[in-house]
């Protein structure tokens, strides 16, 4: 049996081994998150996934929710059923949003993308399952074909798109501006109190 002193030096170079190993192959240790680590290579991956751009999204969105509110009056649903209600809700909502969204194609920029998707995965989820818990299968294939496919469609979307639009040049040109702002801010500030320490 080794000496208490002895095996602390010997587990803390092991350690010391791990961490290296780790950062070699593209880890690293956070300590925010309490030492849990973090894989780069992971988020590499789920950033790989989401390759729609936002600007294909929100031209896919300008088509999809004004279709699904004409889509139940083409199909010749009832106008109380269940499947037409749920088609005429979800894409008048998708509407709105989608012109309120911060991506190219919105008229103002108030939604985050990252919200919005989040409703689109609402949106396509209630839109899928709504016929199919409701009977809608048993009165034939138009009450709800249409809706699994597009709800599946804007799931996938929901999950396969950036969560953020490409900046301008002029934006990218205003955040710099306020982060050399605020740079020379705390420069200034930390001038201050060296002067004052002095």
């Amino acid at each position: 049996m080794r000496p208490g002193g002895q095996q602390r030096r010997e587990d803390a170079r092991e350690t010391s081994d791990d961490h290296d190993d780790l950062q070699k192959h593209g880890a690293s240790v956070g300590t925010g998150s309490g030492g849990n680590l973090e894989v780069n290579e992971e988020t590499e991956v789920i950033m790989k996934m989401r390759f729609i751009p936002t600007s294909v999204h929100g031209a896919v969105d300008h088509v999809v929710g004004p279709a699904l509110v004409l889509a139940p009056t083409l199909l010749r649903l009832g106008r109380t059923s269940p499947e037409g209600i749920t088609a005429r809700a979800v894409g008048g909502v998708q509407a709105v949003y989608s012109n309120l969204t911060d991506y190219e194609l919105s008229r103002k920029r108030v939604v985050p993308m990252k919200v919005h998707l989040a409703l689109d995965a609402v949106g396509g989820a209630t839109l899928a399952l709504v016929p199919q818990l409701t009977d809608a299968r048993k009165r034939g294939k138009k009450h709800w074909l249409p809706h699994l496919v597009i709800g599946v469609a804007e799931l996938g979307m929901a999950v396969l798109t950036k969560t953020e639009p490409p900046r301008t040049k002029a934006e990218r040109s205003t955040m710099v501006g306020k982060l050399v702002s605020s740079a020379k801010g705390v420069k200034g500030a930390a001038e201050h109190a060296v002067n004052a320490i002095l």
